[in-house]
């Protein structure tokens, strides 16, 4: 693994108002919250903590049922709990620990060079981890829905896999092109966390969700 010599913009990639409701929220965003709730509540956690705030709407909604939720993110007109670089996130908490941590579309913000460093140090947080990261393919779905019998999904996904991702003004990487396999990405994740589940949201198969544990019991 590199080290932390790799330049990548230190500044804020999107304005406050990129979170408004018409910019931000829409159907496929809203499944992709409905899976982030779901599977944090799986757990059973009483503490949780979120890395990027986001809207602010899954932090919400944990706390209705009882979580207590800590925020953390780089951009401080978020106003989130804990202001700081995830890169460094395991240096910024010290000895605090968490039943859940939950990062999902956050870390292809930075270069792929520092992932194996972040998910190394949310092992050392957090007795389990749900992040989701950039799915992209495309795909063709067909759902079969017949009375009195369960729902199937037939899903064909044709990969990326010989394109070369191109850097844009938020994403560095992405799962599913050149360089960026879902293979390669689950094979970095496995020395430090045991995958549980690992799926698509059903309506937005551009969030690949990762459902990770510790292998061990503190």
């Amino acid at each position: 693994m590199k080290n932390d010599t790799i330049e990548y913009s230190n500044e804020v990639q999107v304005d406050t108002i990129h979170y408004n409701f018409y910019n931000y929220l829409d159907l496929n965003r809203w499944n992709s919250y409905f899976h982030q709730i779901e599977e944090t509540l799986a757990f059973e956690p009483k503490s949780v903590l979120i890395v990027g705030v986001g809207d602010n709407i899954v932090a919400t909604i944990l706390k209705q049922y009882g979580v207590k939720v800590t925020t953390f993110d780089f951009d401080n007109t978020l106003h989130p709990n804990i202001i700081g670089n995830v890169v460094h996130i395991k240096e910024i908490l010290q000895e605090q620990r968490f039943d859940v941590l939950l990062c999902c579309q956050v870390l292809e913000h930075l270069p792929y060079e520092y992932f194996e460093k972040i998910i190394k140090q949310f092992s050392e947080i957090a007795n389990n981890v749900i992040i989701s990261l950039p799915y992209s393919s495309t795909y063709f779905k067909v759902d079969i829905k017949i009375p009195r019998i369960k729902e199937r999904r037939i899903l064909l996904n044709i990969h990326n896999g010989h394109k070369l991702f191109k850097h844009n003004e938020e994403h560095y990487w992405e799962i599913g092109y050149k360089g960026y396999s879902k293979r390669k990405i689950e094979g970095c994740i496995k020395q430090f966390l045991k995958i549980q589940k690992l799926f698509t949201a059903k309506h937005n198969h551009y969030h690949l969700f990762f459902i990770l544990t510790q292998s061990f019991n503190y």
